[in-house]
């Protein structure tokens, strides 16, 4: 797997930044969310904490998928904005229990 960063915009009202890139992945499944997460993280230099993965979308026969990440300035502001359930797919934070 290999990531491609297309393009990363600064959202300065919103304090993050944006960042659109590809994924190719030759011969394989398209990878996790985590995989690819992990990743992106480690590629820029991120704080795992603050990065939420929007999507990863794969298009049939193709061997590349794209992919939209947002990078907060803080973890209070990606609270304050991102919704509960992006949240709880990407693992930061848990659903609360009725």
């Amino acid at each position: 797997m290999e990531i491609k960063v297309t393009e990363i915009r600064e959202n300065k009202l919103l304090g993050r930044k944006e960042i659109y890139f590809d994924v190719i992945h030759e011969g394989e499944a398209t990878p996790s969310r985590a995989d690819v997460k992990g990743k992106l993280v480690a590629m820029l230099d991120l704080n795992p904490e603050t990065v939420v993965l929007q999507y990863i979308r794969s298009y049939f026969g193709s061997r590349v998928s794209k992919g939209y990440a947002k990078a907060y300035e803080s973890r209070e502001r990606m609270l304050y904005i991102e919704p509960e359930y992006i949240l709880i797919r990407d693992g930061l934070i848990q659903k609360e229990e009725e």
